[in-house]
């Protein structure tokens, strides 16, 4: 993938879930839901966000430390700080230029910090998939509230799954007409 697909399908994957946000009603964004544990729409929103912006963070030292986000409340209480935190991200996507190298720092155990070496282009990969597995969760979380928003066939599914159905829906036509 190079930098301009993967720009183009991570601005696709936040322009819907901006979208979403803008159809929702509110109560929705902020009530906790038993199918997601307790959780809401809004906190599912605000760690991805905060994901992205430690990354571009990062940038500047050099250093992203994912574990280090900030948990902006506000984020989980107010959707249109949400779809405007969004939409200044998918800008800074759009600038995004040649790769650079970066340092990943995370913590698995109290105490114990791992530094490992890694690049914009596979942070901004593993951006848009932990973007989609929110996506995904947030399809689930809105599918168990009443009169659920219509959302894209493609919201919170993984491109690679959407090309193996493509592929076979296309075959198993084929198939039929035979």
């Amino acid at each position: 993938m190079n930098s301009s697909s993967l720009q183009k399908a991570s601005l696709q994957s936040l322009s819907q879930l901006v979208a979403v946000l803008r159809t929702i009603e509110a109560e929705h964004f902020h009530t906790p839901l038993p199918v997601l544990s307790g959780g809401t729409i809004g906190r599912h929103v605000r760690h991805l966000v905060e994901f992205y912006q430690c990354l571009f963070g990062g940038l500047v030292t050099g250093t992203v430390d994912y574990d280090a986000r900030t948990r902006n409340q506000m984020l989980e209480e107010e959707q249109a700080l949400a779809a405007a935190a969004l939409e200044y991200l998918m800008k800074r996507i759009g600038e995004v230029g040649s790769d650079q190298p970066l340092l990943l720092c995370t913590s698995y155990a109290p105490g114990e910090k791992v530094t490992i070496p890694t690049t914009l282009y596979r942070e901004l990969v593993y951006n848009l998939e932990h973007c989609i597995h929110h996506q995904a969760t947030i399809r689930i979380g809105l599918g168990a509230i009443p009169n659920p928003v219509p959302l894209p066939d493609s919201f919170g599914v993984a491109p690679s799954t959407l090309q193996y159905q493509q592929a076979h829906v296309h075959r198993d036509v084929s198939a039929a007409g035979q």
